[in-house]
């Protein structure tokens, strides 16, 4: 029947050893603790044990609250009733970047840093989404307390915290007002306190947590009085300041205990999110990245970097930090399908939020302006195809296209990618055109004759009032400029912008513009799929000074991303910049271990029952199903596996159907569809037919242009997976049977 072959640790499996013994333990310690949103009220109350103690020893000794507070001694109270451990009070502390303004209270536990401000306040109301006092607006007060925490979170974002674990809190002392929003600022009536703070599940680490202490103590130091003075060295406020430093499981006071280092403390944690399902795995933010989702720039900006290296995740943070601070987004990517995953995504992440975020493909945000502008419009597929065969036959006799060795295909990719794509108008300009990633040269002769096939579609097209995607960006562009429509969006951020077009980028950048935090571009040239290029000069946008490299890759183990690099490092690729960059880059996977399987069979029928065995084997050894994906070519190539593995009784779906919501199903699609998408364990099927032979018509060029784009779809499918791969093969495909990723001899069992 075959053969199995194992490259590399033994498989990753949950809830037995390896990453499976790290989660258990790390869900027995505070680290653990972490990232387990799921921790229920029981396990908060506990975590509140000393929190009461701590406020009643600084409220008695009249040390670091403000005296004479009312409100604030009420709420206090509340605080204490609450009754917890690993908590820290931290009262008037001078605002960063300030001499003498002060935050009345800062908060921090395992449910985040809560800068809180108290008010006493007569006849307060909510009207038309703002405050009231009476007849007068209470943004002031509002704004003083997003200010503050805006202030704490740049200062945190160095210790790596997110910037929505700092939440900015107005509590109305002796009103009934509900917990609810006003920009980004929290705002609820003292009796309702309690419950919030309880709703915050823990995921803030005892060594996070002292960490974090630390440097708000150096960061928002004690008000310099006197009497803030003394009461920065009470023994109460020492303890307050340094409980949260110790594990709940540490020995008594006086012994040394051993402590790990910032790395081995995030390993944990990467463990003990991997553990959970992949849509959890997938917000999950390295600790090192907090800060660029925090970040501030002063126009575009752009984020690039290998696989795997965090780019859509810091990305959706981005998207989240922008909403909370008040912004309306716009989060957008070449693959309409990514639309539903995202916003589910989002949704995990700041649900209170979800309302401030559009997550639509690049065609669809087009579509929704033109009709804005009162243009309906529709795609006719099938006529449009139609359109270019009839110019295509009407043009190729005796056209030098025709000898050039490659199919008609190429010359409509042409047309999408190049011209239209780069918003080529007249042919001139296409006779001087760069034509970036495209290996089959064009002369001028060849070049006039393209022009004549483009001209001829274009009549057709219009003869028959249709309108292509092209001409959508295209058209969308042009009622943006003219002013016809405007964007809704404050914020824009772009990913995988490697796949889109210098139309579409043009495009996001009139709905961004120049302005701070309008435009952030997300993406790897080494993951582009379609042909053509440009560099982001020519799209007229400039991210000089703005731009950062991500160079650790935390999603695949060493042993998967190892075997993905060496499949593309000979090719040099486009980044959108002015020349090639060498495809052997250098990158540190964060994670050791995993698995590559070579599963050599005889025959597909073969292949089929072992792709099956293997599933069938992760699922036992805890497995989810809904975090493992089928990926391969083509999409009649996914419905045939969707199909085989229904048959074979594993719970399955199209990856076209996945909307980003847990589903115990292993998604089945193509390499294209499934990028900016992770999975736990990547199957790969027929993985030896990627690239495909040469066809007998193509060129030298043709072929080898066609096998660099078919060999970097393959290198996205590889790089899904973070714990495991699986490559099938079949021996009677006629080819010598290598390691399809590195070429090397196959080892044996």
């Amino acid at each position: 029947m075959g053969f199995e072959s194992t490259v590399g640790a033994e498989p990753v499996r949950a809830g037995s050893s390896g990453a499976g013994e790290a989660s258990r333990g790390a869900g027995a310690s505070a680290l653990g603790a972490a990232v387990q949103l799921g921790l229920d009220i029981d396990g908060v109350l506990r975590q509140l044990d000393s929190l009461g103690r701590v406020l009643r020893e600084l409220l008695d000794a009249q040390t670091r609250f403000r005296v004479g507070a009312a409100g604030e001694q009420h709420v206090a109270q509340v605080l204490v009733d609450l009754a917890g451990t690993q908590w820290s009070v931290l009262p008037d502390r001078r605002w960063p970047g300030t001499r003498r303004a002060n935050i009345d209270l800062l908060l921090a536990g395992p449910g985040g840093v809560f800068v809180i401000d108290v008010k006493r306040w007569a006849d307060v109301h909510l009207h038309d989404g703002r405050l009231w006092r009476g007849d007068d607006p209470a943004d002031p007060a509002l704004d003083t307390v997003a200010a503050q925490a805006g202030a704490v979170q740049v200062l945190l974002a160095d210790e790596g915290l997110a910037p929505g674990e700092v939440v900015p809190l107005l509590v109305l002392d002796r009103s009934d007002l509900p917990p609810t929003r006003v920009g980004p600022v929290h705002l609820l009536g003292e009796p309702f306190l309690t419950r919030f703070l309880l709703r915050r599940a823990a995921r803030l680490s005892a060594d996070q947590l002292g960490q974090i202490v630390e440097a708000l103590d150096r960061g928002c130091p004690p008000m310099a009085d006197a009497e803030a003075s003394t009461a920065s060295t009470h023994p109460s406020a020492r303890r307050s300041t340094r409980s949260s430093a110790r594990s709940p499981a540490a020995g008594p006071p006086g012994v040394q205990e051993e402590l790990i280092s910032i790395e081995e403390a995030w390993r944990i944690v990467a463990d003990a999110a991997a553990a959970e399902p992949v849509e959890t795995w997938m917000t999950w933010l390295h600790p090192t990245q907090a800060r660029l989702a925090a970040r501030g720039w002063s126009g575009p900006a752009r984020i690039r970097g290998a696989a795997g290296t965090g780019k859509t995740v810091v990305a959706l943070h981005r998207a989240r930090q922008l909403a909370v601070g008040g912004r309306s987004v716009l989060f957008t990517s070449q693959v309409k399908t990514l639309g539903p995953v995202f916003r589910s995504l989002f949704t995990r992440l700041t649900p209170e939020h979800a309302d401030r975020a559009t997550f639509a493909s690049v065609h669809q945000v087009a579509v929704g302006l033109l009709r804005s502008a009162g243009r309906r419009v529709q795609v006719d597929e099938a006529g449009l195809e139609e359109c270019f065969h009839r110019a295509w036959s009407a043009v190729h006799r005796g056209s030098p296209l025709a000898d050039l060795g490659v199919p008609p295909a190429y010359w409509r990719a042409e047309i999408a990618h190049v011209i239209k794509g780069r918003g080529i108008r007249d042919p001139a300009t296409y006779a001087e055109l760069r034509r970036v990633g495209r290996r089959t040269a064009l002369q001028p002769t060849h070049r006039t004759a393209m022009w004549q096939l483009y001209t001829e579609y274009e009549r057709l097209r219009h003869a028959r009032n249709l309108t292509d995607w092209d001409d959508v960006l295209l058209e969308a562009l042009a009622a943006l400029e003219s002013g016809a429509v405007a964007g809704p969006w404050d914020s824009v951020i772009a990913d995988e912008v490697q796949d889109l077009s210098c139309t579409a980028i043009r495009l996001l950048h009139r709905l961004g513009g120049d302005r701070p935090d309008g435009l952030l571009l997300v993406g790897d040239g080494q993951q582009a799929i379609f042909p053509g290029g440009y560099t982001l000069a020519e799209a007229g946008v400039s991210v000089i000074g703005r731009s950062t490299v991500l160079d650790v890759n935390y999603r695949n183990s060493e042993v998967i991303l190892r075997h993905a690099l060496a499949l593309v490092g000979a090719d040099p690729f486009d980044d959108l910049d002015a020349g090639p960059v060498d495809g052997s880059r250098t990158v540190r996977a964060a994670r050791p271990g995993g698995t590559v399987v070579h599963a050599e069979a005889d025959d597909p029928t073969s292949q089929t029952f072992a792709l099956l065995a293997h599933l069938k084997r992760l699922h036992a050894h805890c497995v989810r199903y809904g975090d493992v994906a089928v990926l391969v070519l083509t999409n009649g190539a996914a419905r045939r596996w969707r199909d085989r593995l229904a048959a074979g009784g594993v719970p399955v779906m199209l990856l076209a159907d996945y909307d980003g919501r847990s589903a115990d199903a292993v998604k089945v699609g193509t390499f294209d569809r499934a990028k900016a998408l992770e999975f736990a364990h990547v199957l790969i099927p027929d993985s030896d037919a990627v690239p495909g032979p040469r066809r007998h018509y193509e060129s030298d060029d043709a072929y080898a242009e066609r096998r660099d784009l078919e060999r970097t779809r393959l290198f996205v499918g590889c790089t899904r997976a973070r714990d495991g791969l699986w490559l099938g093969t079949t021996a009677t495909r006629g080819r010598p049977v290598t390691c399809p990723l590195c070429s090397a001899p196959r080892p044996t069992q």
